[in-house]
């Protein structure tokens, strides 16, 4: 196999599983909007050089404008709720409820791209994985308490949104680079974040620097802008050019053990019985 694509996938399932436990850790700080804004304005600069450095093939006016609502329909409408559902639920569970992603793309890939024919052998494990949600969502949240049903919804709309954007990406004209695809979208989304959480009021909400302990948000960003985004997203890019967008989307299925392993060992994150056993359905 090829040792780019096994790289890529290899970001994809680790780096993107760990974000969702640095992002827990990042929004006990910081607000979830500005959070996610920051994030990916901190990377679409990261890039910047590259860009400069490696300006082709040039953008046409297209692509470009499919780039910002493509991304607009990833980030802004879709992952960026992760940071606002991670202030009410595990970050394990938020993974779980995003791995219905994988279920959305391979109907839309199938029945709305016709990449290719729906296998109905697929049928009984789509609809397993839905009846699970149920037995995820029941149990407590990360403060204690019983399980928001509101949250878990947002999740779902939220992979949902995601699925949209990747079967998008596959249909439109995008920049033929990954990182020019990756910087254009989470630059457009992260000015689009910003000025909604200023319009939410978070920036008047912002801690100051001696309220908290600020090395470990500062790793968790760190690991959000350099890991997940830099790699991760352009990782993704890359494998959504070579790859079917639902074979992308099993990276769906890997997060959720690994957000899980990281929450648990390292945010002492709980779960029941009943929320394991819908998990590995």
């Amino acid at each position: 196999m090829d040792i780019r694509r096994v790289a890529a996938y290899a970001a994809i399932y680790l780096l993107w599983g760990g974000a969702y436990v640095a992002i827990r850790r990042l929004v006990e700080v910081l607000p979830p909007f500005f959070a996610a804004g920051l994030r990916y304005g901190l990377a679409a600069l990261f890039l910047l050089p590259v860009l400069l450095l490696f300006a082709r093939p040039a953008i046409t006016r297209r692509q470009a404008f499919n780039g910002a609502w493509s991304g607009i329909t990833l980030l802004v409408f879709g992952y960026s709720v992760v940071f606002w559902t991670e202030q009410r639920l595990p970050s394990w569970l938020v993974a779980v409820l995003m791995s219905t992603t994988f279920l959305w793309t391979y109907l839309g890939e199938s029945l709305v791209l016709r990449s290719y024919r729906f296998r109905l052998r697929m049928l009984p494990l789509l609809l397993l994985g839905i009846a699970a949600m149920p037995l995820v969502a029941g149990g407590r949240g990360a403060d204690g308490r019983a399980i928001s049903v509101m949250p878990a919804i947002a999740t779902l709309l939220c992979a949902m949104c995601w699925s949209c954007g990747s079967l998008a990406v596959k249909a439109i004209d995008m920049p033929h680079s990954p990182v020019q695809t990756a910087a254009i979208q989470m630059g457009v989304s992260s000015i689009i974040l910003l000025i909604f959480s200023w319009f939410l009021g978070e920036w008047r909400r912002m801690p100051s620097l001696g309220q908290t302990a600020w090395w470990q948000p500062a790793v968790a960003m760190a690991f959000l802008v350099i890991g997940s985004s830099v790699l991760g997203f352009v990782a993704y890019h890359w494998l959504m050019a070579h790859e079917p967008a639902s074979r992308v989307a099993t990276s769906a299925y890997v997060n959720p053990l690994v957000a899980m392993l990281v929450g648990i060992v390292a945010m002492h994150e709980h779960n029941t019985a009943l929320q394991l056993a819908g998990a590995a359905a």
